[in-house]
């Protein structure tokens, strides 16, 4: 079977997660308001304080990330817990397809979330941005999202060779997007260490770009932060895959992937 083939099984089946995992009531009602509610404290925040710039950035930043970092570290070890995880790993091929098919479902739950706050912040708060950056922000949200998912297929190969890990590393990577990436407070105030790790962390450079869209910014440098973008979700894709096909090989060596 194909890797390709694998990976549209393996995406059917996370599809079948998101399906029990949430119906369109607790997503829209539960979910989503969550979302939304978020947003909008931040916005509050920034009405307070009387800057049309902070306003703007914090609107733009939290839209931007709704939503992102979340779920998809956990899809990862769904296997594990399912009973199957020893009869993938008893396989000679790879589990990189299985694991990327389940866990991909989430960056569309992450686009829908993003598009939904950005359509509550323009017609809830009379927001007004510039039609072009709106029509090409959406670029912006997806390759934000897919960094994070490189990202997350990395933290989840670590969680389902340390199934106690995986809440830990959800709210490490929520809190880190949140706190270091430019989402609420530019990057550039935190210390010189904290922003190096800035700058290899997926939505970094999504976010500057979209803010640069935004605001109408030079193409070029718009061009170069996608491109950085871009780089960074490689790079965690390579690391990803190795993750994944390293903790493997350790269960088939000394037997310990254990049902449930």
């Amino acid at each position: 079977m194909s890797n390709i083939r694998i990976m549209r099984h393996a995406f059917l089946v996370g599809i079948r997660d998101f399906q029990m995992f949430w119906t369109w009531r607790t997503w829209n009602f539960g979910w989503l308001a969550r979302i939304l509610t978020s947003a909008a404290i931040w916005v509050l925040m920034g009405r307070l304080t009387g800057s049309p710039q902070q306003l703007d950035y914090l609107l733009i930043g939290n839209a931007a990330v709704a939503g992102v970092g979340t779920f998809a570290i956990a899809a990862a070890v769904w296997d594990r817990w399912d009973g199957v995880y020893p009869l993938l790993v008893a396989s000679p091929a790879s589990l990189a397809p299985t694991t990327i098919g389940r866990m991909a479902v989430w960056i569309f739950h992450w686009l829908g979330s993003s598009a939904a706050t950005f359509a509550m912040l323009i017609l809830a708060f009379g927001w007004r941005p510039p039609l072009h950056g709106l029509l090409l922000a959406p670029v912006g949200v997806v390759l934000l999202s897919i960094g994070t998912f490189c990202l997350s297929v990395f933290l989840g190969a670590l969680a389902g060779a340390v199934p106690a890990l995986r809440n830990i590393l959800i709210n490490l990577l929520t809190t880190a997007i949140i706190a270091f990436c430019g989402v609420s407070v530019p990057v550039s105030f935190w210390p010189a260490p904290v922003q190096w790790i800035a700058a290899i962390l997926p939505c970094t450079h999504g976010v500057a770009a979209i803010r640069l869209m935004m605001a109408d910014g030079p193409a070029a440098v718009i061009l170069y932060e996608l491109g950085q973008e871009v780089a960074v979700a490689a790079f965690w894709l390579v690391l990803a895959l190795l993750a994944i096909d390293r903790m493997a090989e350790r269960g088939r060596r000394d037997g310990s992937v254990e049902f449930g």
